[in-house]
């Protein structure tokens, strides 16, 4: 993307207000998608870019607040008028107006890793410990601990029913958590080697496994693809050897994306209805770290060094490249 203003602070609000404010909260931001990106492990900060086609407003998140966001983004979801972040290391949630991106809370969580909204709670996972948190999403308030019996990462709510993945964090875990959300009866699913996304396509669940890593030795094991129900667990797909692996499962609501590594991951594309083996097929370069499919644009995330600015591909669902856009150290995830 060819950007024509790169700005901060104040003069956000004229940019991005195009009608008169109705509420307390004027609508600084009413018109852009926002980025997270990463931060440096060490010692770096995770920020927000917010953005329309023609405008960026980088460290969108410190020119309101005058802080950092915190040391690293891992989540952000936006539920009305407010975002949350996850902040990883930071050992934080934060609620943010979606409007000002003033902070308005911050609750702590023992390593967030990602969360989902349901009957207006907000349900965060952690590495922290083996407890889904329930938070009052106005407040941040601590509602409920739900003991899901591990380690959990991402995170698919179709209320009351959570389905929650058992990866175990730095370790090794096979299962999603099955969580009512009404009585907290709790029971697990196995599937392959540390699943870590959910998506839904022709109104079926699936979960992505990477598969195992060992980045010491000859013990990793294959990633795969799992549908689930509330009570079953059944494999689609798996990949041929121990070093095929996934991340990032997105749906356009009948074909399956996902990258084919963890890191510098390739983007490929699966009918689940009707693939058999392991796509090999590759939509674009080995570059991605994330991706996100809004409106039918696939937006990968390239970290280049994951240390310096990275950039964020605007895709087809052929792969083909249709723009990019200038982002922060790691960027992570963008939503609207």
């Amino acid at each position: 993307m060819t950007q024509k203003l790169f700005l901060s602070g104040l003069i956000a609000a004229s940019l991005f207000s195009c009608k008169p404010a109705t509420t307390d909260e004027p609508s600084v931001f009413e018109n852009a998608k926002f980025l997270l990106n990463e931060g440096a492990f060490t010692g770096g900060s995770a920020t927000i870019s917010a953005f329309t086609p023609d405008t960026v407003i980088e460290q969108a998140f410190i020119s309101q607040n005058a802080m950092p966001l915190g040391n690293i983004g891992q989540h952000i979801i936006k539920d009305d008028s407010l975002l949350f972040v996850a902040i990883n290391n930071g050992n934080l949630v934060r609620g943010i107006s979606a409007n000002t991106l003033k902070s308005k809370w911050q609750s702590a969580v023992s390593s967030p890793r990602y969360m989902a909204m349901a009957d207006g709670n907000l349900l965060v996972t952690n590495w922290g410990g083996n407890m889904l948190q329930i938070l009052d999403a106005q407040t941040g308030s601590i509602l409920d601990s739900i003991d899901i019996y591990g380690v959990s990462e991402a995170i698919h709510v179709d209320y009351p029913i959570a389905y929650v993945a058992l990866n175990g964090g730095f370790g090794l875990d096979n299962r999603v958590a099955v969580v009512d959300l009404i009585t907290k009866a709790v029971d697990t699913l196995v599937v392959g080697d540390k699943p870590n996304s959910f998506a839904v396509a022709n109104n079926e669940l699936y979960v992505l496994c990477e598969g195992y890593q060992d980045w010491s030795g000859s013990g990793s094991t294959a990633g795969s693809l799992w549908k689930i129900t509330s009570t079953s667990a059944t494999e689609v797909l798996t990949g041929p050897t121990g070093g095929d692996h996934g991340a990032a499962l997105r749906s356009d609501g009948s074909l399956l994306y996902f990258l084919n590594a963890t890191y510098n991951g390739a983007l490929v594309s699966v009918d689940p209805n009707a693939a058999t083996t392991w796509p090999t097929n590759t939509l674009s370069a080995g570059v991605g770290y994330n991706l996100d499919l809004i409106d039918d644009t696939i937006y990968l995330h390239n970290a280049k060094d994951f240390a310096s600015a990275g950039v964020v591909y605007m895709l087809d669902k052929q792969g083909t490249i249709l723009d990019s856009l200038a982002a922060g150290v790691i960027p992570r995830q963008i939503i609207k």
